[in-house]
Formats: C-alpha cells, sequence, structure tokens
C-alpha cells in the first residue's frame, strides 16, 4: 500500500507521464504537451496532494483514538483509488489538479497510522530495521514510478498508468476493509465514547501543544522539512534536469534516475536502519547519523550535477549522494515516534507529515521551477537547491544535543501498568508534570530487551 502511495508520486514525475511542451515545432506529449502549462504551474501538480492531506491528516490521527485502525486506512485508500482513476479520466488540467488533491488523503490515513503499528509489533532490538523496510517504499515507489510512466506513457498513453495505479490498489482496499480490529497501543481506556466537537478541538489544542514542547520533536520536524522539500526538486526535476544536461530521450532519462534511485534507496534506506540498531538505536545516534548521512550526500549530489561532462561519470557521484540521503529516512521518522508519549504517535507522524509537506517538497518544485525559468541553466538550480541540505544538517545536529537530555517514551514498555493512556504524569489540577522517564535516562532498544 505504502509502495503504491509512492509509484503514484513517481509517474507524475516521470518524463513519460509529465511531458513537455511543443518547441521548436517538436510535438508535445503527455500532460503538458496536451494541455500546454508552464513549468512553474506544473510544479503545482506534485504538491497538489497537499491539499487533501493538510485537511485531513489530523482527522485521521485524532480518530485513531476512537476506531479502527484499519478502518480509517481502508476509508483513505478508497479515496486515493478514486483519485487516481480521476486522474486517467480528467478532461482537464484543473479536473486532474483537484485529483491531485484527493490523493493527500491516502497518504494521511495510511502513514500516519502505519508507522505505530510497526513500532508497537516490532521486537526491540530490530525496531529501526522494521521502520527502514516501511520507509524504503518511498525511495522505491517513487523509482517504480518513474519507470513505469516511462514505459507505459509511450504505448498506451499518459491517462494509462494512473488508470493502473488504482487497479493495483483495490485488493489492498478490500483487506483493509475486512481486517480484524487493531488498537494502537496507548489508546485511552473508554477512547469509544463520543466527543463533542468543542471537546475534539480541545483535544486537538492540547495535543498539539504537548508535541510542541518536545524540543527534539521541533527539531527532527524542522529538519525533516528541508531535506523533504530538497528532495522533492530531485524526484520532480531529477528527470527533466538529467534529460536536458545531458540530452537524453526522456524514457532514458526515467530510466537512470529512476534506476539510481531503486538501488541506492534500497541499500541507503536498509542501511540506515541497520548502521542504527546496530550503534545503539538512541536519539542523539539517530539525529548524529542522520546529519552525517545529509552533509555526504549534500557534497556529493552538488558535485554530480555541476561538474561531469558526461552520464557515465554522473551517475556514480549522483547515486553515493542519494545513498547518504536515503540513510536518515528510518532514524528520522524513528524520532519522530519516541520522543512523544505513546498515545500520541499517530497525532505527532500526521504532524510530521503536513509540516515536511507544506513546507518541503510542496513549495519547493515551484520554486525550483520558478528559478529554472529565469536563469536556464539545470546544473546550477539543482546545485542551489542542494546547499539547503546544510541547514537540515545544523538543524538534526542541534537536535541530537537536546536528546541527550530529553525522554525517550520507548521506556514506557518498562512500565506497562502505566501505559494505558496519557504517558505523562499529571498533577491534580491536570497540568502536565515530567514525563515517567526524566531526561538523561534515555538509553537504546538492545539495552530494553537484555532486561
Amino acid at each position: 500500500m505504502n509502495l503504491l502511495i509512492y509509484v503514484d508520486r513517481g509517474v507524475i514525475s516521470s518524463n513519460g507521464v509529465n511531458g513537455a511542451v511543443s518547441v521548436d515545432g517538436a510535438p508535445g506529449y503527455g500532460i503538458l504537451g496536451e494541455w500546454d502549462v508552464s513549468l512553474t504551474l506544473d510544479g503545482c501538480l506534485p504538491a497538489a496532494f497537499m491539499v487533501g492531506l493538510l485537511v485531513s491528516s489530523p482527522i485521521f490521527a485524532e480518530a485513531s483514538k476512537h476506531y479502527n485502525a484499519f478502518r480509517l486506512i481502508a476509508i483513505g485508500l478508497g479515496i486515493w483509488t478514486l483519485s487516481a482513476a480521476g486522474c486517467g479520466l480528467s478532461l482537464s488540467f484543473w479536473m486532474l489538479m483537484l485529483c491531485r488533491m484527493a490523493a493527500g488523503v491516502g497518504e494521511a490515513s495510511f502513514v500516519a497510522l502505519a508507522a505505530p503499528f510497526i513500532d508497537d509489533k516490532a521486537p526491540p532490538t530490530t525496531k529501526t530495521r522494521w521502520l527502514a523496510i516501511f520507509y524504503l517504499c518511498i525511495p522505491t515507489g517513487f523509482a517504480a514510478g518513474y519507470i513505469l510512466g516511462g514505459l507505459v506513457a509511450g504505448p498506451l498513453g499518459w491517462r494509462a498508468a494512473f488508470l493502473l495505479e488504482a487497479a493495483a490498489m483495490l485488493p489492498f482496499l478490500v483487506i483493509c476493509m475486512f481486517a480484524p480490529a487493531i488498537d494502537l497501543r496507548g489508546k485511552t481506556p473508554g477512547s469509544d465514547k463520543k466527543l463533542t466537537w468543542r471537546e475534539t478541538v480541545r483535544e486537538f489544542g492540547d495535543d498539539f501543544a504537548t508535541i510542541m514542547r518536545h524540543p527534539v520533536y521541533v527539531c527532527a520536524i524542522a529538519a525533516a522539512a528541508i531535506y523533504t522539500g530538497v528532495s522533492g526538486v530531485y524526484a520532480f526535476m531529477g528527470p527533466k534536469a538529467c534529460r536536458d544536461v545531458f540530452h537524453l530521450p526522456p524514457a532514458s532519462a526515467d530510466l537512470v534516475i529512476g534506476g539510481v534511485t531503486v538501488v541506492t534507496g534500497i541499500l541507503g534506506t536498509v542501511l540506515g536502519g541497520v548502521v542504527l540498531d546496530r550503534i545503539g538505536s538512541t536519539m542523539p545516534n539517530a539525529l548524529l547519523l542522520c546529519a552525517v548521512g545529509l552533509l555526504i550526500g549534500c557534497g556529493f549530489i552538488i558535485f554530480s550535477f555541476a561538474v561531469p561532462r558526461s552520464l557515465a561519470l554522473f551517475i556514480p557521484f549522483f547515486a553515493i549522494g542519494e545513498l547518504g540521503l536515503f540513510c536518515i529516512q528510518a532514524p528520522m521518522n524513528a524520532v519522530a515516534l519516541w520522543c512523544v508519549p505513546t498515545r500520541l504517535r499517530p497525532f505527532a507522524m500526521s504532524v510530521l507529515i503536513v509540516v515536511i509537506h507544506c513546507l518541503g517538497d510542496v513549495p519547493s518544485p515551484p520554486a525550483a521551477g520558478w528559478l529554472q525559468d529565469h536563469i536556464h541553466n539545470w546544473r546550477l538550480t539543482m546545485s542551489i537547491c542542494s546547499l539547503m541540505l546544510l541547514a537540515s544538517v545544523a538543524v538534526f545536529l542541534r537536535g541530537s544535543f537536546y536528546a541527550r537530555h530529553q525522554p525517550d517514551y520507548r521506556q514506557q514498555d518498562r512500565h506497562p501498568n502505566r501505559d494505558s493512556g496519557d504517558l505523562e504524569s499529571r498533577d491534580p489540577s491536570g497540568s502536565v508534570d515530567a514525563p515517567l522517564l526524566q531526561p538523561g535516562a534515555a538509553e537504546s532498544d538492545d539495552t530494553i530487551a537484555q532486561e
């Protein structure tokens, strides 16, 4: 399911589906060729899903406290399936844009609830590796989408790729509809009761205030937003830049970027999870690993776009850079789960998703498109965007410092009798007191398992 969601994101970015406008008598093709839109407006297509995501993500996160998570996922995936089919049947660019907006509902329902579910079920000593496998779907899905769009659009037309996605999701939708009910760890006893709108809004505000009081979480989502913004430029503009810089046919550019992303995505995402489990899956280690991975990725990707004059030299440097970037997927998301009270994990993940898209890969492709429209130099455009990764490195390092003195809420597993609702102790007046694990007492999953 997660893979198909990101296949869709790759398809809309592929040269075969996204296409190109008519230039110097050469006919246009794909979405751009059919409706003749600018790169700036075209850059809004991958960002359109944010509308559905922004509206529905907090709703699904709050609903997970009161309703079966699998049923909520089924609702979101049902809307996603209809939106994918709608993309393939769109009669205008703006109808396509509306369908892309609805696609965000599927990601909101699935991603915010799936990560806490994995965190509940994974063995303590390999928790990060399980999360790595889940987040492996992001680069693999994007890359598979590039390849699918490039291969299908030629013989069947760009619309066929979206219709195939919708058909592929139907079996998973049925499974979620009829799967046994599950409750995420930390669900409050008696939370099945219906809340009034006023109570729901108050609960939402209290939850948001709680997670934003955790400096590690704030640093994690800020750094993740910058990282996601740059990654969004690579995902949407990368095939176009590769096509124009190295004078490749559109399908070949999709295969190059897609192939490199598949290999480095698999290796990098798994490597990040394995390395963190080996060195000790503490929050400081996770954030430090994120900073190191981004620093390596930034240097190699800037070099790959700025210097090589041949595709053969570009590929290895770009691959090493992407390997560094993908190493941070599991550690980055794991920290967002571990640094907040257990009952708030779905809500924290939904806020993370909204922030990284609102401040990350929603504005970045249009901004990169605007920059390229003005300077007409893909090498410079991609290098300037890559420099933003250095800001993410700095924020991750700051978060690593905070994490040495902040609680790791995985330790609540050591207090099973108290893990039934709020994972923070409260004074009689109801105000937040101290978490069960005091600052400075964080330890790795390996230590927990040994105990």
